[in-house]
């Protein structure tokens, strides 16, 4: 992957930037214990929720771009280590990136920095999380609003290499081989797997099991394992309402490979006034459930996918052929909610 053109961030991202020059990371950092690092639109941001609610676990509540091009700079890691001074002694400190999984240079970054740091991987059935992923990366400006059936027939055809971030729309799903890179970097037993199926089956067994991966008190019931803190936009007027809303708060770098929040006056005001047209007027005008994708459309994806995920079936010893069927003819994508998360037994194997 070409540096500076994937994995990059958005304009809600704490970024990791700096104008002047860093010492090295004191002996004593403080850094992160545990990291989420994907994937994305599979369960991370509920996961985010659930944890920093924790007493004894501190997370920033944003998103923050470190280990992946284009923001890596190994004299910014003391700034890294300066969004998480506000942990109180004792706290576990957490991260949330979701990119990272399937970032190529990541592994050997973190390996580095954070040698023994715990990895959390939430993974979605990837015919599910590569729709989502689809309209997440049309409302972020990064491909052309268009029909799910009319875009991603376009990406399989490779119609949308112009365009840096899209790439990830599928690669995001290819867990197998993204966790491959991992565990020949690291130690298998850093790496936890965790899947959105097993939270639905057994939601609060599955996070204690995870807060006891943390390291935390099990017993903690958090708030947000009832909610749902992130929904989609599958409405095509309303992602075209919102991006246009957004130009004057958003600008974009290297051929719209990255998104940056503009400084200015008017940016704020412009920010926090087109989310609230976003949710107050356009949400109840463009009310939109998941799309529906032709079954021929639906077989090609699963197809591509199919490889894949019997390499993660190997490495996690567990049956995931109900990633593999569709459902029916015509599919559409259940969830309307794209956050979700869970612990499984499953270890993972050398």
């Amino acid at each position: 992957m070409p540096r500076g053109r994937g994995c990059a961030t958005n304009a809600r991202l704490l970024l990791v930037r700096n104008s002047g020059i860093l010492t090295p990371a004191r002996a004593n950092a403080m850094l992160p214990d545990f990291f989420v690092i994907g994937a994305q639109k599979a369960g991370s941001t509920y996961l985010l929720e659930c944890l920093r609610e924790h007493p004894e676990v501190f997370m920033p509540a944003a998103e923050i771009a470190f280990f992946e091009d284009p923001f890596y700079a190994e004299s910014r890691l003391e700034q890294f280590e300066s969004n998480f001074a506000a942990a109180r002694p004792g706290q576990k400190i957490g991260v949330k990136r979701p990119n990272v999984l399937g970032c190529p240079e990541c592994p050997e970054r973190l390996k580095k920095h954070l040698p023994a740091v715990k990895l959390i991987a939430v993974l979605r059935k990837p015919l599910e999380r590569t729709i989502s992923g689809y309209f997440h990366y049309m409302a972020s400006g990064f491909i052309p609003i268009a029909n799910a059936e009319v875009g991603l027939r376009k990406l399989l055809a490779g119609e949308y290499e112009k365009y840096p971030r899209a790439h990830e729309i599928l690669d995001f799903s290819m867990y197998g081989q993204h966790l491959e890179r991992y565990i020949r970097t690291l130690d298998r037993e850093q790496i936890t797997v965790v899947l959105l199926d097993d939270l639905k089956r057994n939601q609060a067994a599955e996070l204690a099991r995870l807060y006891r991966v943390i390291g935390v008190d099990e017993r903690f019931q958090p708030k947000a394992s009832g909610g749902r803190p992130m929904q989609a936009i599958y409405s095509l007027p309303r992602l075209r309402m919102r991006v246009w809303m957004e130009r004057a708060s958003r600008g974009y770098g290297n051929d719209r490979a990255y998104t940056y929040g503009r400084r200015g006056l008017l940016a704020t005001p412009c920010r926090v006034g087109a989310m609230a047209i976003d949710r107050f007027v356009l949400r109840p005008l463009f009310p939109a459930g998941p799309p529906e994708i032709s079954a021929e459309l639906t077989q090609t994806l699963q197809e591509k996918f199919e490889p894949d995920i019997e390499r993660l079936e190997e490495r996690l010893g567990r049956d995931l052929s109900h990633w593999k069927r569709s459902e029916s003819a015509s599919r559409t994508i259940p969830s309307r909610s794209n956050e979700g998360v869970c612990m499984i037994d499953g270890e993972l194997k050398s």
